[in-house]
C-alpha cells in the first residue's frame, strides 16, 4: 500500500467511512475459519486512537480537507488489505534472503547469530523475569514472541474434585497407616522386600497421579511487517547475558532497523522496541495467537486475550499494548490486531497471567488476573522507555555481575551456532573453542537461573515452562535431585536471591499439605513431602512404585533453606523462615524413625533408594539426609534458641544414635543400603550413597582416618556405577553429578571427561537449551567451578585441588572472582602459568577461622596481608594449608612468592 504524504488524512477518511469496534464477543480460537464479521474492516475508537498516538483530528486545517484523497479508493485498499491479511495462514514462514557477514561481540557473555531462528525451540533466545518466559526467534518479516507463564497448569482441585495432593480421604487414613505398619513389621523380620514388580503391600502405601496436571503452553505475540522485505543485509541477533537484553539488527531498503527485547522483573512486563534509522520506517501489524478458546478484544490499541484452560477452567489472560512514536504515523486496529504505519518507533508492552495464586491453598479459587495485568500495562505505558530499559539492566546486572569466571579464553569471532558445531562436531574441538564454550555455559546457566527464579515466582523446574508449541514431556517438580540441582549453582556464584522462590514454595505449599501427609500416612507430627510436586501442593506419593515414595525429600530441601542462612548470615531469615521449616521436618523424623533390627541404630522405615532396588530399612540416602538435617537443626538452635526443651532433648538423643548412612561394603564400596546388597559393575544413573560427598559434606566432617576410608569407598562406587547411562536411559544430570563427585575426589581429569560427555550428548540445540533436561546445564556450571575452587565443608576452601587434571589452557592465566562460601565470605582466585598467584578474601558478617588449601602452593612462601596494606595478618601455614581468622567486613590477600 502506498505511503501518503499526509497519512492522518487517510486515517480520518477511513474513520469517517467505517465503524468503530470496542469489543467482540464469541471470538473463534486461532485456526478456526473466521466469519464474515471477523474479516470486516474496523478502526477502533477514533478519538482515543488518535490521542494514543499524539494526533488530534479536530486540529485539521480546513484547506487540507478530504478532497486531497480519494476516499472510496483508499477505503477499498484498506479493506482489501485487511481481508488479505485474514486470509493468510498463521505463522507464514516467509523470511527474506539474508546477506550477513557481521562480526559479533567477542565475549563469553553473549549468544549471537547471523540468521533468524528456523526452529524457535532449538534456536530461539530465552528471556524471562521469573514468572514469565519468552522465546524470541529474531524473525524479520514475522517475529514470534512465544510466551509462557509458570502457573499455566492443568490439574488441581478444579479439575479433579477429589484432589488432595496425593493424600487420602479421612475414611482411608487408618487403612494407609495400617499398610505402612505392615511393611515396617515385615522389614523388622527380614532384610528387604523385593520391589520389582512392587508387591501388594508396597502398592498399598502408594498414591495417585489424578489431578496432578502439567504445564500448558500459553500463546504468542506476532509482529509482522506490512511490507515484507525481500533482502536484508547485516543481520545479527544477540543475547547479552550480563544485561538480559536481546537485540536484533539488520539493514533493509537502506534503513537500519533495531529491535530490543527484555522481560523486566522490577516492572513485571515484557518489552519489544522497534526502531528505524529513518522517519516513518516502521510499519507493522501486531496480534496475539493462542490455541486456547476465549475472547479477543482491543481497546485503545491494547490487545487482549482472555480465556480459560479447558481442563480446570482456570482464567488465563494476555495483554499487549502498542505504543508508537512519530509525527506522521497512523494506527489502525480491529479486535484481533493493531496496525502501525509510518512510525519512527513502536514499543510493545506485553504481560500475561492466570487465576492461580500460591495463597489460594488448598482450594485454589480462581483469582481474576485482569486488574493486576491492566495495572502493569498502565504503568508501563506511562513511563519513559529509557528509564524502563536502564532499570531492567541494573536489576539484572546487579545479580549477574556478582560472580565472574576467566578460563583464559581468547576472543572468538564465531557465532554461537558455529561455536556449537565446532565443539560438538565430528572432529574434537580445539582447546580454544572448548575453553570458550565452557566459560559460556557456566554463565549461561546463571543467566537462566536469573530469568526463571526470582522472588515472588515459583521455583525453577527446568522443563516445560520454556517449551514453545506443545507440551511433550511430564512437567513436575522432581525432588529426589532435579529441583535441588537447579540451585546448586546459586549460592556459590552469588545468586542467593534466586533461591527465595524455593523457600517460598516450601512454606506456602509443601508445608501445609505436607503436614497432612505426615499425619495421615505416617501418623507423625511435622511435615514431609515425597518425590513429585506441582503448583497444587502435591506432597503424597504418586503411583510410581520405584520413585514416588521418598519422605526424605523434605530433609534435602531443608538443606537449601539452611544454606541460604549460612551464605547470607541473615539471623531474621533463619528465625522466621528456615528454622521453622527445619524443625517441622526434623519433628517428622523424630516420630517415624525406628530402631534397626540389625544394629539398634535409628533408621527410616520403609526406605526406597531412589529409582532402584528393594524396600528396606535405612537406605544410605535417607540416613545421610536425616543426619544432615538433625545436625543443621541443632546448629540452628544455637543461633535462634528453642523454648521447646522436649524437642531439643528428643532431637539430641536420637541424633546420638542415628545411623549415619556411611558404611563400607564387602568389595570396598560405599553401601547404598544398610544391608550389603551392592554388586560390582551395577551400572545405574543414580548415585544415592554419594550424597554425603556432594552436594553434602558429611564425609568431610569425619576425622582424618574415617574421611580417607569413605573417600576411597566413594571412588570405588563411582567407578562401578558407570557414566550415567542405563540402556535407553541417558540423563544429562547424572553425568554432571558424577563430574562434581570426581572433582570432590580430586580427580580433575575424570571430572572434565564427564563434562565433555555432557556437552556432546546433552547440549544438543544451538540455543543451548534443553526442554527435557535443563537441570543438567544448571548443574554443569556448579561442577565445573568445583574443579577450580570448592568448599567441601564449612570453614574450608580448596583451590585448584587437581591442577594437573584440568585442561591446560584454563590455567595459563585466569581467575574466579567472588566465589561465595557458607560463612558468607567472598573468595577470588587469580592464577597464571598453572599456579595460584594470589587469593583475595572479603569477609562477610561472620568472623571466624577459615582454612585455604592451595593445591599449587608447592614450596612457595605464603603470607596473608590486609588488602591495601603491607600489614600481615596472623596466619598458620602448614604444607599447602593456610589458615587465619577473618574479621567481619575485612578484606585480605594471600600472596604466594
Amino acid at each position: 500500500m502506498p505511503v501518503h504524504r499526509k497519512p492522518w488524512l487517510l486515517a480520518t477518511a477511513v474513520l469517517l467511512a467505517t465503524h468503530a469496534l470496542v469489543t467482540v464477543e464469541g471470538v473463534p480460537a486461532p485456526g478456526r475459519s473466521p466469519s464474515r464479521r471477523d474479516s470486516s474492516l474496523t478502526i477502533q475508537d477514533p478519538v482515543s486512537s488518535f490521542d494514543d498516538f499524539g494526533f488530534n483530528p479536530s486540529a485539521l486545517e480546513e484547506e487540507e480537507g478530504l478532497s486531497e484523497i480519494n476516499l472510496q479508493e483508499h477505503q477499498d485498499q484498506l479493506r482489501k488489505w485487511f481481508l488479505d491479511q485474514e486470509a493468510q495462514p498463521k505463522h507464514t514462514p516467509f523470511e527474506p534472503q539474508l546477506q550477513s557477514t557481521v562480526d559479533g561481540p567477542n565475549s563469553t557473555l553473549h549468544l549471537w547469530y547471523r540468521q533468524s531462528a528456523k526452529s524457535i525451540k532449538e534456536e530461539g533466545f530465552l528471556i524471562g523475569n521469573g514468572k514469565a518466559q519468552v522465546l524470541i526467534g529474531g524473525g524479520i518479516n514475522v517475529e514470534r514472541l512465544v510466551f509462557n507463564e509458570e502457573s499455566c497448569w492443568s490439574g488441581g482441585p478444579n479439575e479433579y474434585k477429589e484432589y488432595r495432593g496425593g493424600n487420602v480421604p479421612d475414611d482411608e487414613v487408618d487403612h494407609k497407616q495400617e499398610a505402612l505398619q505392615a511393611i515396617r513389621k515385615a522389614l523388622s523380620a527380614k532384610a528387604n522386600i523385593p520391589n520389582n514388580p512392587a508387591p501388594a503391600m508396597v502398592k498399598e502405601i502408594l498414591g495417585t497421579y489424578e489431578g496432578f496436571g502439567q504445564q500448558q503452553p500459553f500463546g504468542e505475540v506476532l509482529v509482522e511487517e506490512l511490507h515484507p522485505f525481500e533482502t536484508v543485509q547485516n543481520y545479527k541477533r544477540e543475547l547479552d547475558l550480563s544485561q538480559g537484553i536481546v537485540k536484533v539488527s539488520f539493514t533493509a531498503n537502506d534503513v537500519d532497523y533495531t529491535r530490543e527485547h527484555f522481560c523486566s522483573y522490577p516492572d513485571a512486563v515484557c518489552v519489544m522496541r522497534i526502531q528505524g534509522s529513518e522517519p516513518k520506517s516502521v510499519n507493522i501489524k501486531v496480534s496475539i495467537a493462542t490455541n486456547h478458546i476465549g475472547e479477543f478484544t482491543n481497546v485503545h490499541n491494547r490487545l487482549n486475550f482472555r480465556g480459560h484452560l479447558e481442563s480446570n477452567n482456570m482464567t488465563i489472560e494476555a495483554m499487549v499494548a502498542v505504543k508508537a512514536e512519530g509525527a506522521y504515523g497512523v494506527s489502525l486496529s480491529n479486535y484481533r490486531q493493531v496496525v502501525a504505519m509510518n512510525f519512527d518507533t513502536v514499543t510493545l508492552y506485553y504481560t500475561f497471567g492466570t487465576g492461580w495464586t500460591s495463597g489460594g491453598y488448598p482450594n485454589f479459587a480462581d483469582v481474576d488476573p485482569h486488574d493486576r495485568l491492566t495495572s502493569v500495562v498502565d504503568k508501563a505505558l506511562a513511563a519513559w522507555y529509557n528509564d524502563q530499559y536502564l532499570k531492567h539492566i541494573k536489576d539484572h546486572n546487579d545479580l549477574f555481575s556478582g560472580f565472574s569466571l576467566d578460563l583464559g579464553q581468547s576472543p572468538l569471532n564465531l557465532a554461537t551456532d558455529e561455536l556449537f558445531k565446532a565443539v560438538n562436531g565430528r572432529k574434537p574441538p580445539t582447546d580454544e573453542t572448548a575453553t570458550y564454550f565452557d566459560a559460556l555455559l557456566v554463565q549461561y546457566g546463571r543467566y537462566l537461573l536469573i530469568a526463571s527464579s526470582r522472588p515472588g515466582s515459583l521455583p525453577m523446574n527446568g522443563q516445560s515452562v520454556w517449551s514453545s508449541d506443545q507440551v511433550d514431556i511430564q512437567t513436575r517438580y522432581k525432588m529426589n535431585i532435579e529441583l535441588q540441582m537447579n540451585y546448586w549453582l546459586a549460592e556459590s556464584t552469588n545468586l542467593g536471591e534466586t533461591v527465595t522462590p524455593l523457600i517460598d514454595f516450601m512454606e506456602q505449599l509443601l508445608v501445609p499439605r505436607g503436614q497432612d501427609t505426615a499425619s495421615q500416612l505416617h501418623s507423625a507430627r511435622g511435615w514431609t513431602t515425597h518425590t513429585y510436586s506441582n503448583i497444587w501442593a502435591h506432597t503424597g506419593p504418586t503411583s510410581l512404585a520405584n520413585s514416588s515414595y521418598f519422605p526424605a525429600a523434605a530433609a534435602w530441601l531443608c538443606q537449601h533453606a539452611w544454606d541460604r542462612y549460612l551464605y547470607s548470615q541473615d539471623y531474621y531469615y533463619l528465625r522466621d523462615h528456615a528454622y521453622k521449616l527445619m524443625k517441622g521436618a526434623a519433628q517428622f523424623w523424630i516420630d517415624t524413625l525406628v530402631e534397626s533390627h540389625i544394629d539398634g541404630t535409628f533408621v527410616s522405615s520403609p526406605a526406597f533408594s531412589p529409582e532402584r532396588g528393594p524396600v528396606t530399612e535405612g537406605t544410605a540416602l535417607d540416613q545421610q539426609l536425616i543426619h544432615q538435617l538433625f545436625q543443621s537443626t541443632l546448629d540452628a538452635i544455637t543461633v535462634v534458641g528453642e523454648r521447646d526443651k522436649a524437642f531439643v532433648q528428643n532431637l539430641t538423643t536420637i541424633f546420638a544414635n542415628l545411623s549415619t548412612g556411611l558404611q563400607v561394603g564387602n568389595w570396598g564400596q560405599l553401601q547404598e543400603w544398610k544391608v550389603d546388597l551392592d554388586q560390582p559393575r551395577d551400572v545405574h544413573y543414580y548415585l544415592a550413597p554419594l550424597y554425603a560427598l556432594y552436594p553434602g559434606h558429611q564425609i568431610f566432617d569425619q576425622d582424618a582416618a574415617a574421611k580417607e576410608t569413605f573417600l576411597k569407598a566413594s571412588r570405588n562406587t563411582l567407578i562401578e556405577r558407570g557414566a550415567g547411562i542405563n540402556g535407553d536411559i541417558d540423563l544429562g544430570w547424572a553425568k554432571v553429578w558424577r563430574a562434581a563427585l570426581w572433582a570432590r575426589l580430586g580427580d580433575g581429569a575424570r571430572a572434565y571427561e564427564l563434562l565433555q560427555l555432557f556437552r556432546k550428548k546433552h547440549v544438543s540445540q544451538t540455543n543451548l537449551l534443553s526442554f527435557e533436561d535443563q537441570t543438567g546445564l544448571l548443574g554443569y556450571g556448579a561442577a565445573l567451578i568445583e574443579l577450580l575452587v570448592q568448599s567441601p565443608k564449612p570453614g574450608q576452601v580448596d583451590i585448584l585441588p587437581d591442577a594437573d587434571g584440568v585442561p591446560k589452557r584454563w590455567l595459563s592465566q585466569g581467575s574466579v572472582v567472588d566465589y561465595k562460601i557458607r560463612e558468607g565470605h567472598k573468595v577470588s582466585v587469580y592464577w597464571s602459568e598453572r599456579k595460584v598467584q594470589s587469593v583475595e578474601v572479603v569477609a562477610g558478617a561472620k568472623a571466624g577461622p577459615v582454612a585455604f588449601r592451595i593445591g599449587t602452593k608447592g614450596d612457595r612462601e605464603a603470607k596473608v596481608l590486609l588488602k591495601g596494606s603491607t600489614k600481615e595478618a596472623v596466619a598458620s601455614v602448614e604444607g599447602d594449608m593456610v589458615t587465619f581468622t577473618l574479621a567481619k567486613g575485612q578484606a585480605y590477600v594471600i600472596q604466594l612468592t
